[in-house]
């Protein structure tokens, strides 16, 4: 059982981040009208997106049925990990891969009010509606398509990973 719960967890973890990419790339296709990836790695994912959906599910996946606390607490958990992950990059690289600094109550640029609504609703629809969907179609597939896909996105994962520390992507639109 517990395998199972991995294995839905990784899965989690890559179809947010590459959710996560769609969404950011959209977004900039509509204001800037070119493609950029706008994330750290080169590949289609954000990771940040993959950690904060797996962590909210993790630590709020038993209240689904609860919108209200799942809605204010998935603000708060995909909010810190925006944080954490903002501070690390710029501390660590000094890469700015997004500034909130126009935007009311923001915190140093790194967070702010607008976008941890933003993830409070995003948390609110994953935990409550979209992740066990997901988990019950998951679970349907065959044990050895689950362990392919899941070989095959880690491995990619990891020499993306090894790829983008040896030559941060800071193409245009990338950074701050």
């Amino acid at each position: 059982m517990i395998l199972k719960q991995i294995s839905t967890c990784i899965m989690f973890f890559f179809v947010a981040s590459i959710l996560g990419f769609l969404w950011e790339v959209g977004l900039l296709w509509m204001q800037e009208g070119a493609f950029l990836n706008r994330g750290f790695l080169y590949g289609p994912w954000l990771p940040v997106y993959g950690v904060g959906a797996v962590l909210i599910y993790l630590f709020l996946g038993k209240y689904e049925h609860s919108y209200i606390r799942v809605f204010f607490l998935s603000g708060l958990i995909g909010t810190g990990t925006e944080l954490a992950v903002g501070w690390f990059l710029d501390k660590v690289w000094r890469l700015r891969y997004w500034d909130y600094s126009g935007y009311p109550m923001n915190f140093n640029g790194y967070i702010c009010l607008w976008i941890a609504l933003g993830f409070a609703a995003a948390g609110m629809v994953w935990v409550c509606f979209a992740a066990p969907r997901l988990k019950k179609l998951w679970w349907k597939f065959p044990h050895l398509l689950q362990r392919s896909l899941l070989t095959i996105f880690i491995v990619a994962f990891i020499f993306d990973c090894a790829a983008a520390l040896i030559f941060p992507n800071m193409g245009k639109g990338v950074t701050y």
